[in-house]
């Protein structure tokens, strides 16, 4: 990860959904459905969340995360601008995101996303993302969101590193 890059545990509401649109709508291959965008901006609110800030102190990635049965959390969403994919700001959010879960009693971590069953490669590469991560694929769900977009749940024990 750039040097110049830093993980920030945000506790404003406001500020949280601020950063949540301002990366979501530059990420439309992801979150073309605006619906579903203005959820995530809106819920993303009252969950934790970290944000990944330049040295100007603009956001360039975030996470925001949940927890149920106080046993297993849960990557509500998270995203990274296109022009810093693959410099490691993914892995440092979900780093800061994990420490939380372990703090709180969480013992496992899971993650929704589009299956394999569908060859959309934005999400090709979403699913690599979270394999390198240690994620693994438990199940895909058809009917979780709709049959042209087959939820894939991706678990993970979480480890602290």
């Amino acid at each position: 990860m750039k040097n110049d890059i830093k993980i920030l545990e945000v506790e404003d509401g406001t500020l949280k959904s601020q950063y949540a649109r301002t990366v979501l709508e530059k990420l439309p291959e992801w979150f073309g459905d605006k619906q579903a965008l203005e959820d995530f901006v809106v819920g993303v609110a009252g969950l934790p969340f970290w944000a990944a800030t330049d040295d100007n102190g603009c956001c360039v990635g975030f996470i925001s995360v949940r927890t149920h049965y106080g046993h297993t959390g849960d990557i509500y969403v998270c995203g990274v601008l296109p022009e810093c994919h693959r410099q490691g700001i993914g892995k440092a959010l979900y780093a800061a995101a994990e420490e939380h879960l372990i703090k709180n009693g969480c013992k496992y971590v899971m993650v929704k996303t589009l299956s394999d069953t569908d060859s959309y490669k934005p999400y090709a590469r979403t699913r690599a993302f979270y394999k390198s991560i240690g994620f693994m694929p438990l199940v895909t769900l058809p009917e979780m969101w709709d049959e042209e977009n087959p939820c894939l749940i991706m678990i993970k024990l979480p480890t602290g590193r």
